[in-house]
């Protein structure tokens, strides 16, 4: 998947068109709270906290760090990736979520979701 075109970017960073920017404005979204708004700016509270998820991340899968990748490459608004990183891992490697694939079996994925939401609370 390469860039997207230059007249696509500039529309979603003007945010027309932009499902993140439809109700960034309001005063509370279905995923966050308004806390400040500047000339080219919105600052907004998640509900669902990165510390919070990375917290439930640590609780159940004990790597050895979690590494928070900040993002707006495809996209040009923030978004973040958590990234469990265990004593097998190089801590020197860059970080590369495309490395290898791997993909769970259904009931692995319900077991997975339901030990995560038990920490979340």
């Amino acid at each position: 998947m390469g860039w997207t075109s230059v007249a696509e970017w500039d529309r979603l960073k003007a945010g027309v068109g932009c499902p993140m920017c439809a109700d960034i404005h309001l005063d509370e979204n279905a995923f966050s709270y308004k806390v400040a708004e500047f000339e080219h700016t919105y600052v907004r509270l998640p509900k669902n906290d990165v510390a919070h998820v990375a917290q439930a991340l640590d609780h159940v899968y004990h790597p050895a760090k979690i590494n928070y990748s900040v993002f707006g490459n495809l996209c040009p608004h923030v978004h973040c990736h958590l990234i469990l990183q265990t004593f097998a891992d190089d801590p020197h490697a860059p970080v590369n979520m495309h490395a290898q694939v791997v993909l769970l079996a259904p009931d692995e994925y319900r077991a997975a979701i339901q030990a995560l939401q038990q920490a979340l609370g």
